[in-house]
């Protein structure tokens, strides 16, 4: 959650790697905190868990690990806890239209 704006911003990244969260405030310009659950729904539609990364109810300020270019499928949560999809990284990341950014440790 941006703590000057409120909202929801989204990283994706592998599921092994962790996101900094000093590398990620300076991705998005603005302190970051943790969202909390309702407002993860309210803005994107999903519950923690299954945030896919696109299709969210609000437009989500996003950023995309340079890293999962690295991969020829990435897999990313589809809505609930247990759905997943696969897709090629570079159509995520056109479908997304996130930011590429360097925000893990």
């Amino acid at each position: 959650r941006g703590a000057e704006t409120g909202h929801v911003v989204l990283f994706l990244t592998a599921g092994g790697n962790r996101v900094s969260a000093a590398k990620a405030s300076a991705a998005a310009g603005q302190p970051l905190g943790k969202a909390d659950a309702d407002l993860i729904r309210s803005e994107t539609g999903f519950a923690i868990g299954g945030v896919a990364p696109l299709g969210h109810l609000t437009p989500i300020r996003s950023f995309f690990d340079p890293r999962l270019l690295e991969f020829a499928t990435v897999w990313a949560a589809a809505g609930p806890p247990r759905h997943v999809f696969a897709a090629p990284p570079r159509d995520l990341l056109a479908a997304t239209g996130a930011t590429c950014a360097e925000f893990t440790e």
